[in-house]
């Protein structure tokens, strides 16, 4: 009888041994397995086999990602504008057993190092570098908590500022200078672009310019070319002609006499001196193309005879040799100058 209760008793304390001999640590966690009081080993997931009240399991904490989120805390910008800014770390136990044994306690300290982290950086930045560099703070807040974390066990994965609170005036202020940069950015706009269209319209003018002159330059060069071909050709008519010469000498005297009569019907007053001995070389260039010995007999007798005048010559005014004024003659009785007859 008592060996049987000897056996029971055994058979409890064996199975009740190798029970605790063996310990299960579910996915997603580690163990911390200490033997009289001191750490002994580390314990990953699955079984895991210990000494029975040698060993104990004192610590086990998840081995997965974890979030850590904190109030917005009041910080002070590099040019003094109070501001109010939270943050969120992302963060996982890398080493459980320097997270037991080299800090009191993780949750809190971490707390501790991203707030400080977010007043440090914030306080090293104007409100407009924080505005628009919030990814570059957020690596440098990264950086300085993975330098406080690296003696814990604890790896650092991401850090992200949280919601910005900025005091209502200086919002107001900012909505201003946005407001400002803008319109002054639409007035170099339109500049810009009245500057361009400038430049446009010059080139066009400038391009028209050089389309007209170079259209004057062509037309002045057809009407020289075609001036020289017309001289040219009335040149090798005369020279081939038997009367070339005296033809020129008519064009001559005709041109001539045409000149006197356009200044004779100009309606404003004018005063003409003509030498008459020059006439009679005119006149006996229009007759030469007609009758040559009538001009010979023409210069012969002196000007103004009927019989020397050809019937289309007849009807010209006379004219009269132009004898200087005397002094006597130059004084109206008036006393103011005498004009002088038109010829």
């Amino acid at each position: 009888m008592e060996a049987t209760i000897f056996s029971i008793v055994f058979a409890l304390l064996s199975g009740t041994y190798i029970y605790r001999s063996f310990r299960i640590i579910e996915q997603g966690q580690i163990a911390l397995v200490e033997r009289f009081g001191k750490y002994q080993k580390t314990i990953e997931p699955g079984i895991n086999i210990v000494l029975p009240f040698l060993d104990r399991v004192t610590l086990v904490k998840s081995a997965r990602e974890q979030v850590l989120e904190i109030s917005p805390q009041p910080c002070t910008t590099s040019d003094s504008v109070s501001v109010s800014v939270s943050g969120v770390m992302y963060w996982q136990i890398n080493d459980l057993k320097k997270a037991r044994y080299n800090i009191e306690n993780v949750d809190k300290s971490l707390i501790v190092s991203l707030a400080t982290q977010i007043q440090t950086q914030i306080g090293r930045c104007d409100l407009d570098n924080i505005i628009g560099g919030q990814e570059r703070i957020n690596g440098e807040i990264l950086e300085g908590i993975s330098n406080d974390t690296k003696d814990w066990g604890i790896r650092v994965l991401r850090v992200r500022l949280g919601e910005i609170t900025i005091p209502t005036s200086v919002l107001q202020s900012m909505e201003k200078q946005k407001a400002a940069e803008i319109e002054k950015k639409a007035m170099i706009s339109l500049s810009e672009g009245e500057k361009a269209s400038e430049i446009k319209k010059a080139e066009a003018e400038a391009l028209s310019n050089r389309v007209l002159a170079e259209s004057g330059r062509q037309v002045q060069l057809e009407q020289t070319e075609a001036m020289a071909l017309s001289i040219e050709r009335i040149a090798d008519a005369i020279a081939d002609h038997p009367y070339g010469k005296e033809a020129v000498q008519y064009l001559l005297a005709q041109k001539y006499l045409e000149m006197g009569q356009a200044i004779g019907q100009s309606p404003s007053s004018k005063v003409l001196f003509m030498d008459p001995q020059s006439i009679p070389g005119a006149i006996q260039s229009l007759l030469a193309m007609t009758d040559t010995k009538m001009a010979e007999a023409i210069v012969k007798q002196p000007f103004g005879a009927s019989t020397n005048i050809p019937p289309s010559l007849r009807n010209l005014p006379e004219i009269k040799p132009f004898n200087p004024p005397s002094d006597s003659e130059k004084a109206a009785p008036n006393g103011k100058e005498k004009p002088q007859e038109n010829v």
